[in-house]
């Protein structure tokens, strides 16, 4: 398997628009250069939203809170291929048609070793299978928790903490008290946007 920074990834303008060329991911980063990425949010009995913790060993942002799923698109993958993520990090198999398109977001991130420059396809989907039947790969997932969107909503909103029910890389019930500073600081905004969009999709399809 092709290590994680040596995978090529599609080079964009800035206005979303492809170069025609790739370069490796840790060229990337350095660099600055735009590119694709993959963000599927799950939601659980129309009321629970999974969130991943970020393993450890992630280049960046190492243990944070983020979306259900999440990774780059690959040079030259389509919606089709980079489905894989899903079964990469958690274990679940996604079909196309099991997702609803909620938005693409421009994001722009800064670290020291790197600038990350993303437009993020969003998707949602449902699934209702307890957290047991997950499979995380430890070296990408170390928790995943169900949030009710309600609370979702108000850690990231107004810094409100929540109590969720967590299952580990290793099996185990991992439940915790989460704050706002368990998320990416750099990304609050873009979470709040996605939530409140799964939070309009909820009530439309119940209508």
């Amino acid at each position: 398997m092709t290590p994680v920074s040596e995978e090529f990834l599609d080079v964009l303008t800035p206005e979303g628009i492809p170069t025609g060329y790739s370069k490796r991911r840790v060229e990337v980063h350095a660099d600055g250069n735009w590119h694709r990425s993959f963000h599927l949010w799950i939601v659980k009995e129309d009321k629970y939203l999974l969130f991943q913790r970020r393993a450890k060993s992630k280049d960046l942002e190492p243990g944070k809170l983020d979306v259900t799923v999440g990774g780059h698109f690959a040079a030259g993958e389509t919606l089709l291929d980079v489905l894989r993520e899903a079964q990469e990090e958690i274990g679940l198999q996604v079909s196309v048609k099991d997702l609803h398109y909620l938005h693409t977001q421009k994001v722009e991130r800064h670290y020291p070793q790197a600038i990350d420059r993303e437009f993020q396809e969003v998707y949602v989907m449902r699934c209702d299978q307890p957290l047991t039947q997950y499979l995380l790969d430890p070296k990408e997932v170390e928790v995943l928790y169900e949030i009710p969107l309600d609370r979702a909503l108000e850690l990231y909103e107004e810094g409100r903490y929540v109590a969720v029910v967590g299952y580990d890389c290793y099996q185990r019930s991992n439940n915790a008290l989460l704050l706002l500073s368990d998320g990416i600081e750099q990304a609050r905004a873009q979470m709040l946007a996605s939530l409140k969009k799964i939070q309009t999709w909820l009530k439309q399809e119940a209508d």
